[in-house]
């Protein structure tokens, strides 16, 4: 008898599938969306970093650039004057 009443609080394969799916879409979904957010934002950081990057080369070679045409400037005014 205390085996009847005990296997009638047991859950079923059914059930069973039941609370699985359930705790998938409980506790599954939100980590999965949490990972990916991670993983996006880790991916935005290396790509700004590399970003950042280029743009200071780029801004040492229009400093460059600049300084080139200053001394270009500077030396046609010696020549002419």
């Amino acid at each position: 008898m205390i085996d009847n009443i005990l296997g009638f609080w047991a859950p079923g394969s059914f059930e069973l599938i039941a609370i699985l799916v359930v705790s998938l879409i409980v506790y599954g979904i939100p980590i999965i969306v949490i990972i990916f957010i991670v993983r996006l934002l880790l991916r935005n950081k290396r790509e700004n970093i590399r970003l950042r990057l280029e743009v200071g080369k780029l801004a040492d070679e229009l400093e460059k650039v600049r300084k080139q045409k200053d001394i270009g400037k500077s030396d046609s005014i010696v020549d002419s004057g």
